[in-house]
This record gives structure tokens, C-alpha cells and sequence, in this order.
């Protein structure tokens, strides 16, 4: 089902000047170890967590 189609706005349509937004990101990025071996999802979340 597509944000459409739930009547769903993009970020840059609301209004959330001063208000708090609990974002919850799901980054599963591929691991060596503890160690994250490629961070691209996590670099590409960061303009919209700012």
C-alpha cells in the first residue's frame, strides 16, 4: 500500500515547528562483527533527522 493511498503527507508537508517528532529508523546496515561495515543508510537518514 503506497503513502498515497493511507492519505499520507511527506515530511516537508506538515507543520512541526517547535513541536517534538519521535522518529523511530530501522537502519539494518550490514555488520562485521560489532563493527558496521557500510554506513550509507545511516549518512542518508542524517538531513532528515536535522
Amino acid at each position: 500500500m503506497t503513502a498515497a493511498a493511507l492519505n499520507l503527507k511527506a515530511l516537508e508537508q506538515l507543520d512541526y515547528k517547535g513541536k517534538r517528532v519521535l522518529a523511530r529508523v530501522d537502519y539494518n546496515v550490514p555488520l562485521d562483527g560489532e563493527r558496521v561495515t557500510d554506513d550509507t543508510r545511516i549518512r542518508e537518514t542524517l538531513p532528515t533527522l536535522k
